[in-house]
């Protein structure tokens, strides 16, 4: 073979690879990276945001968690949860529910007590005083409208001249965020099932 042969068939080092018909090529762009770690500073954001109304009611985001986890209605308070079942609602492990109900059994909010149908489960339920801390934590964050108008604001921001969410717009956006969030837990493998309702009786 000739040099001249050689060198026209050899491959540039240079050259990137033909991406294959129907194929997508992925982008290595800062931009997947930005929307990767800008999830963890929505969510520290979010944290921040509830950090302080929470703490004057002497809750975490934890604690709040795991008491609407647990019957909170108004005719439902008193019913029982089974450790195990609250443990999946939260998506936590074993020894980390039984830390937070041990603190908020010594705080008096919630109650433990062995299944009569099965020794081996602990079933759990709020206190009065967890029904009504938990029901003055629904006020504050669900009922006023603080964490609906917290999240119409920033949806907000990019729509000129809007101070605040127009009703449509702000109800799409929310659909779609919900959409994406679901499928990031999922893939994350994040299969807690706690589900926060409209109404804080459902």
């Amino acid at each position: 073979m000739s040099p001249g042969a050689a060198t026209q068939t050899a491959p540039s080092r240079n050259r990137r690879p033909a991406t294959p018909h129907g194929a997508h090529r992925v982008l290595k762009t800062p931009l997947m990276n930005a929307q990767f770690f800008g999830l963890k500073r929505a969510f520290h954001a979010t944290l921040r945001l509830t950090r302080a109304p929470l703490a004057k009611l002497g809750l975490t985001a934890a604690r709040f968690d795991l008491l609407y986890a647990l019957p909170h209605g108004r005719d439902r308070f008193q019913l029982k949860m089974r450790q195990s079942d609250l443990r999946g609602q939260l998506g936590v492990s074993r020894p980390t529910v039984s830390r937070m109900l041990a603190s908020l059994e010594e705080l008096g909010l919630v109650r433990r007590t062995r299944d009569a149908g099965d020794r081996r489960q602990r079933v759990i339920a709020l206190t009065r005083e967890g029904y009504a801390l938990i029901r003055k934590a629904l006020r504050h964050f669900f009922d006023s409208g603080w964490a609906q108008l917290a999240l119409d604001s920033a949806l907000a921001r990019d729509v000129p001249g809007q101070r605040w969410c127009d009703d449509d717009y702000c109800l799409s956006q929310t659909e779609d965020l919900d959409g994406l969030l679901r499928n990031i837990r999922h893939a994350f493998g994040d299969f807690a099932t706690l589900d926060y309702s409209w109404s804080p009786d459902d």
